[in-house]
């Protein structure tokens, strides 16, 4: 099983715009030539708390966007997150063709989930990578999108049976569910519930599993509400609400917020990251990620080619391709595996300048919570939170973890269930 290595060691580099300048990283025989990066949307306001006061006996925070949409703190945060990925990646050697110091349009690629966060998120990217060029992004004109929606559009019959019983041993490897998570659910009680035994009733609901219309399998009993409303008290710590409204007082550090997504992580660990789950909705995405890393983009070359290439959606769609890929890891005060906002999936392709020979690096990337609630600003010297796969045949190379491309490629591939044959994307 692959591991994560967590990089601790700070990146000292040459800060600047991509473009064809000496390399910061010159004395390197490895060096960037593609980059592909599925990230998921930044800071938004919540999507489901019209129902949080009844459930909960609390008046939850206001805010100012529309539900679900990406908050100006949100859309700041990402543009220091693009400022960070052109400074990485020039330090290790990409390098476009500039005029006025923008990139040609085909050097860059971006495409969203058609949600407004996710369109605003990459908006935000690029005014951070290439300052001031009005580089647009893309996105289907439909509610859904095949990349980023498969499983709820259910493509192809999901193969419920095998979906249940991996869930199922999910939940009786920790059976029975009430003790194992009995503190989770007390500490998260005080937090949020008003102090009369009417309020957070949904607390006491028996564990369970169902199946939505569409074959979709979603939890019920505590974490039906819980993952949300800890969602939510990230969200609020995250964008700097003062902390008498983040989880009514009960939170005054960031390690607080981390022990309240325990039943958000839930959900992640019992459900979303079951394989054949994941399978179902990540293939699509995960065959345009391989296609663009090995060039073989003749059927989307306008998307997949450039030496950029980014993906712009949500937690659940990062959760099936970490899924797929067997790629694990545990930063700071975040539960294992947890996405929060911003988080991304990093492919980096290398080549070696000697022998032209390919490797990668796939790392998943964060800001830590204090880094979103205070908008720091993040440089090769104050990066973010970072964690490498790192499995047997890879190996460190100055500040890079590389694994040869091919075998990745391979393996990657064997893990795609649902083909892209006959399905027209980017439209």
């Amino acid at each position: 099983m692959p591991r994560s290595l967590i990089k601790n060691t700070l990146i000292i580099g040459c800060i600047g715009l991509l473009g064809y300048t000496s390399l910061s990283d010159a004395a390197s025989r490895f060096i960037l030539d593609k980059v592909v990066v599925v990230a998921r949307h930044g800071v938004r306001s919540p999507t489901d708390d019209r129902d949080y006061t009844a459930l909960t006996g609390q008046h939850w925070p206001k805010w100012s966007v529309p539900a679900g949409h990406l908050t100006g703190h949100g859309y700041a945060g990402m543009v220091q997150q693009g400022k960070f990925f052109a400074e990485q990646w020039k330090h290790w050697g990409l390098t476009l063709p500039l005029h006025q110091g923008c990139p040609a349009r085909q050097s860059v690629s971006v495409w969203t989930a058609p949600d407004q966060r996710t369109q605003a998120t990459g908006s935000a990217l690029l005014d951070g990578l290439f300052p001031g060029c009005g580089i647009p992004i893309a996105h289907t004109h439909a509610t859904a999108d095949l990349l980023f929606d498969a499983s709820k559009m259910a493509l192809t019959p999901p193969n419920t049976a095998l979906i249940l019983d991996q869930i199922h041993a999910r939940m009786a490897a920790k059976a029975p569910l009430t003790d194992h998570y009995q503190a989770a659910v007390a500490l998260f009680r005080q937090a949020v519930c008003a102090p009369h035994s009417a309020s957070c009733a949904f607390l006491d609901n028996p564990w369970d599993i169902t199946l939505a219309a569409n074959g979709q399998p979603k939890l019920v009993g505590p974490v039906a509400h819980a993952a949300s409303m800890a969602e939510t008290i990230r969200l609020a710590y995250s964008e700097n609400l003062p902390l008498s409204e983040v989880a009514f007082g009960h939170v005054r550090q960031a390690k607080d917020v981390g022990a309240l997504m325990a039943l958000h992580a839930a959900k992640y660990d019992l459900v979303s990251d079951t394989p054949e789950y994941a399978r179902q909705g990540g293939s699509l995405l995960m065959t345009q990620i391989l296609d663009a890393l090995t060039d073989d983009t003749s059927r989307y070359a306008s998307h997949l080619a450039s030496p950029i290439v980014l993906f712009v959606g949500h937690d659940t769609n990062i959760a099936q391709l970490q899924t797929m890929l067997g790629f694990n890891w545990q930063l700071a005060e975040y539960p294992r595996n947890d996405i929060p906002p911003g988080g991304s999936l990093v492919f980096l392709r290398f080549h070696d300048a000697t022998s032209g020979k390919q490797f990668i690096q796939l790392s998943f990337m964060t800001r830590s919570l204090d880094q979103w609630r205070a908008l720091t600003p993040l440089s090769l010297q104050v990066p973010m939170l970072e964690a490498d796969d790192f499995h047997k045949g890879c190996f460190r190379s100055d500040d890079k973890i590389l694994c040869p491309l091919s075998p990745f490629v391979r393996q990657a591939r064997q893990q795609i269930k649902v083909q892209a044959e006959g399905l027209v994307l980017f439209q």
